[in-house]
């Protein structure tokens, strides 16, 4: 029994067991401390826009942002949407774009719900729970400033039987 121990194999076993241990330690500690998830921004924004376009015309505009980390999609929808419309604007939004540094842009075309073929683009920051910032069109040349309040999206609860 005694040929089973041997102190090398000992001693290496249990240097190799505590390398592991203290890397997972060092590691943890270094996440825990320096990697943040961004802060949640995703919701529905109804917009104030300062003047309108011909494209959007004088409806009141929706934004709805949808987020995975720093990586947002969004559509840009008219107020008044039918639920379908913002089921297929959810399911493939036509916006994409990323929120750093409390700056959030997002690019794409306008919904199908709108009639105008146009590229948008939407940049901006969030305080709290307030989205300000500007939209461009290609059809106008200045951009759109604008501000908007959070509503968070209830996702859609299924009965039970």
């Amino acid at each position: 029994m005694k040929e089973h121990f041997n102190l090398r194999s000992l001693i290496f076993y249990a240097s190799a067991i505590g390398s592991v241990v203290m890397l997972f330690t060092v590691t943890t500690a270094y996440g825990e401390k320096n990697l943040q998830a961004p802060r949640a921004i995703d919701g529905r924004y109804p917009l104030a826009l300062k003047s309108l376009s011909d494209c959007l015309q004088t409806k009141p505009v929706t934004l709805f942002l949808q987020q995975s980390g720093v990586f947002l999609t969004g559509s840009l929808l008219p107020a008044d949407a039918a639920d379908s419309v913002i089921r297929i604007a959810r399911e493939r939004p036509p916006l994409s774009g990323q929120w750093r540094n409390d700056q959030l842009t997002l690019t794409g075309n306008l919904d199908r719900a709108w009639n105008c073929p146009a590229t948008v683009k939407i940049a901006g920051t969030v305080t709290a729970a307030t989205l300000q910032g500007t939209l461009t069109l290609s059809a106008m040349p200045t951009p759109i400033p604008f501000t908007g309040d959070r509503e968070v999206i209830q996702p859609p609860t299924k009965p039970h039987p």
